[in-house]
């Protein structure tokens, strides 16, 4: 039996083979790369016309795509043949692969609930977000499912990776990690992996909502105080 997930993987793929046959094949490797973060759904529509297309080497990063202009170095340095780096290509196979399979992804997603004032807490004079608020926050935009999974640990360091999974199949993953000396309050320094979990989630969910505030729970020992 064939599911949506095969039938979205197998639409994104041919998607991409057209995409490689029209473009200049100077792009071949931008488009495999951007087939990437489409089967990420790291390409969201914004309600105010723009695209949010995640970047392919740091899980903590998008780039604004606005008409055909894209906010990354590849565009704006003209490095891109014809302007087509990967985000835009990225864009544009996600709108075909809509077009055929309107499951995959909503056009434009829900718009995002306000984040009350309490949401926020101010240190040196910034702005920071709670993560409980965070996954309140998520919960109301329909988060099904928030899994993390460690990557790597040692004596000194813990990596975990956080995947955020929506009701509408929209994913969001991001990694976090911390080490016995960064936690922000030392007796919880044998609980570092726990930390590195909490940072995680808290990434995806700051990317799934698109809250550009760091959370308090990535905050170091030095920063915290």
């Amino acid at each position: 039996m064939r599911t949506d997930r095969q039938t979205f993987r197998e639409t994104v793929a041919l998607v991409a083979v057209a995409a490689k046959a029209k473009l200049p094949q100077a792009v071949n490797g931008r488009v495999e790369s951007a087939a990437k973060l489409v089967l990420l759904h790291d390409v969201t529509p914004q309600a105010d016309g723009s695209i949010l297309v995640g970047s392919a080497s740091d899980p903590g990063k998008t780039y604004r795509l606005t008409g055909q202009a894209c906010e990354c170095q590849d565009f704006t340095r003209g490095q891109a043949p014809d302007g087509w780096c990967q985000h835009r290509i990225a864009a544009g196979i996600a709108k075909r692969v809509q077009e055929q399979f309107p499951q995959a992804s909503p056009a434009v997603p829900p718009p995002v609930p306000t984040p009350p004032p309490e949401a926020f807490t101010t240190i040196q004079g910034k702005p920071f977000v709670r993560f409980e608020h965070l996954l309140r926050l998520a919960h109301e935009r329909g988060l099904m499912e928030l899994a993390t999974t460690v990557i790597s640990v040692t004596l000194e360091l813990a990596v975990c990776q956080a995947v955020a999974r929506f009701r509408d199949g929209r994913t969001f993953t991001d990694i976090g990690d911390a080490t016995p000396q960064n936690v922000p309050v030392k007796h919880l320094a044998p609980h570092f992996i726990r930390l590195a979990a909490t940072r995680a989630s808290a990434r995806a969910l700051r990317r799934a909502l698109n809250i550009r505030a760091v959370a308090v729970e990535e905050l170091g020992a030095e920063a915290a105080d």
